[in-house]
């Protein structure tokens, strides 16, 4: 417990000081207008199962061919924001389009769709304020479970309804970095045949004291973990930076999942808790699933 707080002190810190420039950085432009890339991006608004939330959005970005061959399906990835970021964050501050579509034309990534939403907590539709980011501390302390409860039914539901994906657990990925990572723990555990690809991009794993009141979401991480790797995701993958402030934690939760004997690759990476980093474990990542 005391690790957890002073963890989370350092972090609150860092997000304070100069680095926070470049710490989950929201977007600077509009989500609607024309972004650069060979595929198709959609911004797209979903009902919300939220309480006193009606909508939210997320950008999806289609395979250049997709409304072409109209009977192909495609496996999705689903990427997270961290703190201080939203559906956007990914765009503006790693330019994710240009470098999956340099991937593909290397026969490094497959083609599939890339789902990015919206994962921050408001408490209403007035909060929301078209997706506005939060500030860290507000967005890393405040999570009631609410994104995570209904993100099955309202996001990849909605994205199988919209979209002609391939709807099993070997058709999904899950990804997210620093509190997203946090979201995409509990989610793959919580979800253990949805996600066959998770992807932790400097997370923290255990969720915050407001989470205790949210034990339907956040509680018996341990025994889902169990259920989670009966029949193991094809990738489990944990990247960290050899200076990234939650590393030590990181590293207690990579020597517990080897334990327990639970498959799963742990990269160590030069450096901190930076988008350098993140931007090198999204193009990893990428080239591991769905192969």
């Amino acid at each position: 417990m005391k690790r957890f707080f002073l963890l989370l002190i350092l972090a609150a810190g860092l997000c304070a000081c100069g680095t926070a420039a470049r710490y989950g950085r929201g977007p600077e432009s509009s989500v609607l207008e024309a972004l650069p890339g060979e595929g198709i991006v959609e911004a797209v608004n979903y009902p919300s199962s939220e309480p006193r939330l009606t909508q939210r959005r997320m950008l999806v970005y289609l395979p250049k061919d997709y409304y072409k061959d109209t009977l192909k399906r495609y496996p999705v990835f689903y990427l997270f924001h961290g703190a201080r970021g939203n559906e956007k964050t990914w765009v503006d501050s790693a330019d994710v389009f240009h470098r999956l579509d340099s991937l593909r034309a290397g026969g490094l990534a497959k083609d599939f769709i890339l789902v990015m939403p919206n994962m921050n907590r408001y408490a209403n539709d007035k909060d929301y304020n078209n997706g506005r980011c939060l500030r860290a501390m507000p967005a890393f302390w405040t999570q009631t479970g609410e994104m995570e409860r209904y993100f099955r039914q309202d996001v990849v539901g909605f994205v199988d309804r919209r979209y002609r994906t391939v709807p099993t657990k070997e058709g999904r990925a899950i990804a997210g970095m620093s509190n997203g990572g946090l979201q995409a723990v509990y989610l793959s555990a919580n979800n253990p045949q949805t996600y066959g690809y998770v992807g932790l991009m400097s997370p923290y794993t255990q969720a915050t004291m407001a989470a205790k009141y949210h034990r339907d979401v956040y509680k018996g991480l341990a025994w889902k973990l169990d259920e989670q790797f009966a029949i193991p995701p094809k990738e489990y993958v944990i990247y960290i930076g050899k200076t990234d402030f939650f590393r030590p934690h990181i590293e207690f939760f990579h020597r517990r999942l080897k334990r327990h004997g639970y498959p799963h690759d742990f990269v160590l990476a030069e450096g901190g808790h930076e988008w350098y980093n993140w931007i090198d474990f999204y193009e990893d990542f990428c080239k591991r699933i769905f192969q």
